[in-house]
């Protein structure tokens, strides 16, 4: 790109606090709007909701299914976006256990038939409906739509989004938090307290050939310094 066009950028964050464990409990957080879950930069407008998380304070056990719905959606200027997930424990400290991810990892599923656009629920997962470990294997982790970008670190995911995200448009990267009937406090322990960070990075898509060569423009915009300081803030 000509150093005269501008790159528009922006960074959402919200997360997920978990504890699975006898008396363990799940909370909400986010980094940024406690109430609006939005954080904008420029022209560029996409906002990151989740209507439909709404337990707090209560306990976890197996069996439980809950609605966790990390929403963007293009509000001005067409983009394109990725979405990092980032598994923390209750410290705050990127977890890098191989196995206890694996877990965390499992419980996180996405329901096809879930409205993105009206922010309804779907009918493969319900919240309040239990399913078992073959249940939750045949579930997808992520929207097919999304593509892993391999990060090479234990504890953080990233996923590009094919598409342009354009104005009004809106996508869900997972849709629920399973936790399958089949496990037993070994499991629950090993799985312990943990948060997920779900941190959006948008950049404008026009003047760009494609994704590629936009989220590239992203990561040089990211290590540059350019977005440092809203991108730290995410982890």
């Amino acid at each position: 790109m000509k150093r005269s066009e501008k790159i528009i950028i922006g960074i959402l964050t919200i997360g997920l606090l978990a504890a699975l464990a006898v008396g363990g409990t799940l909370a909400y957080m986010t980094d940024w709007e406690n109430k609006e879950n939005t954080f904008t930069v420029g022209t560029l407008d996409v906002s990151l909701e989740e209507k439909n998380w709404e337990e707090d304070g209560e306990d976890v056990v197996p069996g439980d299914t809950f609605d966790k719905d990390p929403v963007v959606k293009g509000v001005a200027n067409d983009s394109y976006v990725r979405m990092r997930v980032i598994i923390k424990d209750s410290a705050g400290n990127i977890i890098t256990d191989a196995s206890r991810l694996s877990l965390i990892k499992s419980m996180i599923r996405y329901d096809s038939t879930y409205d993105a656009a009206a922010q309804k629920s779907g009918t493969v997962i319900v919240a309040g409906e239990s399913y078992s470990l073959a249940d939750v294997a045949a579930m997808p982790m992520v929207n097919p739509d999304f593509t892993e970008e391999a990060t090479g670190k234990n504890g953080e995911y990233c996923f590009n989004y094919s598409k342009v995200l354009n104005d009004g448009d809106s996508v869900a990267l997972f849709t629920n938090v399973v936790v399958p009937t089949d496990w037993s406090q070994v499991q629950l322990d090993k799985v312990g307290a943990f948060k997920i960070d779900v941190v959006v990075e948008a950049i404008q898509a026009k003047n760009f050939s494609g994704a590629e060569a936009a989220f590239e423009a992203l990561d040089n915009e990211i290590s540059a310094g350019t977005i440092v300081k809203n991108y730290d803030s995410g982890r």
